[in-house]
């Protein structure tokens, strides 16, 4: 019925057709009743109504050429009936109104929020390659306002071009359109057919669409308002339960903690980077020498490199709720905060657990990085940030916290955890640009991928910075290394995620996070202390067979558990990367914030 409808609106009278309906007793829509009236109204919008359609389509469509797959059957048909029902309901309540102003009134709101949401999809189709989700609404809520304002500042506004460009000419031909036959009355027939079809979406939606959304629980079911809706919402619920877990991490029910070998009077750093990318490392095989430090203790023996890590996730928020908690892909609840933080765990195992951090200590809404530093004995934050002040000091700040350990308990191990800024967007901010040694002319003639290095002066510049930016974490971290250097210690450094940098060839000029091999192939390596080495060496053979191992971050906690003899409930050695149980066919999925999930 909403076919034909739509179909016998737009298109030439069909005699045949109109034959066969006139059976219908129509005069109750064909006088000057309540209904007459309404009718003839909502005929008046039937070329609102089709702007509606057009534009909540956009977003699907430009996200299936970004896949470039085109779309299954279900999501087809439940997508256009969605789409259907929510380009009829405007127009069936503006047609509720006899009065003309009221009328183009709920028009103009309809096209100002409908028009917003085409633009913000095509952005995050854009930035994330995905439509409105939960995840994406996690994210948003995850990010301060630092770092969403650098996020904005690099984006292009390319992205907006098209839909605008599109969004004006749609608005062009409707208003051309009404103006030569919006004020048509149509036959009595065609506004039964309309109103009719129009009508017939809402339980069309309440019956068998939203079964159907609720089932799968796909975005791509949904209509852009739907997606909105239903992602805010799935957020919040998620939220609350992110907050309950925050109220209650401290006391959350480890089980027995036994501990399988001595790993007395050895000090354990977890060192979480950002943003970096371990194919622009220098002893990683990139061409310029931007790490010198790490390179010599490459050589020495002291730092092991993994060779195949990636993150679990693509961004900050979910790499490291992920990572530094017993959470795993194989684990029967989903969600991260159903699983106890690693510093928790440590803690009860007689560890001091303290967590050091560079980055924003609040943000909107829960924070889950905070929230898993808050399981630690001791939390401290370079800056306790105000709003409005959301600049980041260099990350050397974070040096003379972790040398302060005059008022740290005695005779207790430590377990840190130093949070970093690392090669955070922007790049040029992260490190200091007298001491830089690279410029953009120094820069090889190819990217890591193999692709020619942009010939722009912008995008060689960000390169350039984030080449310069990596230069300057290896020598924060061989500060690092050098403090510990003394006394038995690990220390493991990894990144939260990588990063892309105009590798993409479908977003030329595009560099941040994505779902990638560059998004997600991280640095992951671990210094073992040259005392550590001497008198625990079956330690240092452990990680050395390791670094060839496929790995993906979301065993950090459960591997670095094993490492230290450190048994519980949640620990599997089949998920510890540094056990001879690991398996290692084991497949990295990662989850794009379209819910897709991609193999690595």
């Amino acid at each position: 019925m909403v076919y034909i409808g739509l179909f016998l609106y737009v298109c030439p009278r069909n005699e045949l057709i109109i034959r066969l309906l006139m059976v219908l007793d129509t005069s109750f829509i064909s006088g000057d009743s309540f209904l007459g009236r309404y009718a003839k109204r909502l005929y008046r919008l039937r070329f609102f109504s089709l702007l509606l359609f057009v534009m909540q389509l956009w977003a699907w469509g430009y996200y299936y050429v970004g896949q470039g797959r085109l779309p299954y059957p279900g999501e087809v048909v439940y997508q256009t009936l969605s789409l259907l029902t929510w380009s009829s309901l405007p127009a069936l309540v503006a047609a509720l109104s006899p009065y003309r102003w009221l009328r183009k009134g709920v028009q103009g709101l309809t096209l100002f929020v409908y028009g917003y949401l085409m633009l913000f999809e095509s952005f995050l189709v854009f930035s994330y390659s995905s439509v409105y989700t939960d995840s994406i609404a996690l994210n948003i809520l995850a990010t301060n306002p630092g770092e969403a304002s650098a996020f904005i500042e690099n984006l292009n506004y390319k992205v907006f071009l098209l839909p605008l460009v599109l969004l004006v000419l749609l608005s062009l031909l409707t208003y051309a359109a009404v103006r030569r036959w919006g004020q048509r009355e149509g036959t009595p027939v065609r506004r039964a057919l309309l109103c009719g079809g129009m009508l017939l979406t809402i339980p069309v939606s309440l019956f068998i669409v939203h079964p159907a959304q609720r089932a799968t629980m796909s975005a791509l079911f949904m209509s852009p308002v739907e997606r909105i809706y239903r992602g805010t919402t799935s957020c919040i619920e998620a939220s609350a339960e992110l907050a309950k877990y925050s109220a209650e991490a401290r006391r959350f029910d480890v089980g027995a903690v036994e501990h399988t070998r001595d790993m007395k009077g050895i000090t354990v750093v977890v060192v979480l980077g950002e943003s970096m990318r371990r194919d622009y490392m220098h002893c990683y095989g990139y061409p310029l020498p931007n790490t010198p430090k790490q390179d010599s203790l490459v050589e020495t023996g002291d730092l092991v490199l993994f060779s195949d890590a990636v993150s679990s996730a693509s961004w900050t928020a979910g790499s490291i709720s992920q990572s530094m908690s017993f959470y795993t892909r194989e684990g029967k609840e989903q969600e991260w905060y159903k699983y106890p933080a690693l510093p928790l765990v440590l803690s009860k195992a007689g560890y001091y657990t303290y967590w050091l951090s560079n980055q924003e200590k609040q943000g909107s809404g829960i924070q889950p990085v905070p929230t898993l530093a808050s399981t630690s004995d001791s939390v401290r934050f370079v800056r306790n940030r105000t709003a409005g002040d959301w600049n980041a000091s260099q990350d050397e700040a974070v040096l003379p916290l972790l040398y302060d350990q005059a008022n740290l308990p005695q005779g207790k191990d430590l377990f840190e955890v130093v949070h970093l800024m690392g090669s955070h967007t922007p790049y040029g901010a992260r490190y200091i640009h007298e001491q830089a040694t690279f410029t953009p002319s120094s820069l090889p003639k190819t990217l890591p991928n193999g692709m020619p290095t942009p010939t722009d002066e912008k995008r060689r510049g960000i390169i350039c910075d984030y080449v310069n930016s990596i230069h300057y974490n290896d020598h924060l971290m061989g500060q690092i290394f050098a403090h510990y250097s003394q006394i038995p210690a690990l220390v493991i450094y990894l990144s939260d995620h990588g990063q892309s940098t105009f590798e993409n060839p479908d977003r030329p000029d595009y560099y941040e996070h994505e779902v990638s091999r560059p998004g997600v192939s991280i640095p992951l390596m671990v210094y073992v202390s040259p005392v550590l080495r001497q008198t625990r060496p079956e330690l240092y053979e452990r990680i050395v067979a390791a670094k060839g191992r496929r790995i993906m971050t979301d065993l950090l906690a459960n591997s670095i558990s094993g490492l230290l003899g450190v048994k519980t409930k949640y620990y599997d050695p089949r998920l510890d990367f540094f056990s001879k149980e690991y398996n290692n066919a084991r497949r990295r999925l990662v989850q794009a914030y379209d819910g897709q999930m991609v193999e690595f």
